[in-house]
């Protein structure tokens, strides 16, 4: 089974994604998220479900969903700081 690691890079609005293969084999991947909205969009989701299923895929958007909302809103806390 493979595992994921994701990172923000919130100040460009970039999700990076690391997958490991059981074998150790390693892909990565970026997209962009809209900071104003949250929305995003992974071109690679079919071959992610094709190679791991349905529910490794699940699990992986529900991470990057909540990602993106905590960058959400910590940009929204620092604006009303301001």
């Amino acid at each position: 089974m493979a595992d994921f690691r994701l990172e923000l890079d919130a100040p460009n609005n970039i999700v990076m994604v690391m997958v490991v293969e059981g074998d150790g084999s390693e892909h990565d991947y970026q997209f962009d998220f809209d900071p104003r909205s949250g929305r995003w969009e992974f071109a690679e989701r079919d071959i992610l479900e094709r190679d791991f299923g349905e529910d490794w895929v699940e699990d992986f958007e529900e991470k990057v969903e909540a990602m993106i909302q905590g960058a959400l809103d910590a940009d929204d806390e620092e604006d009303s700081d301001e």
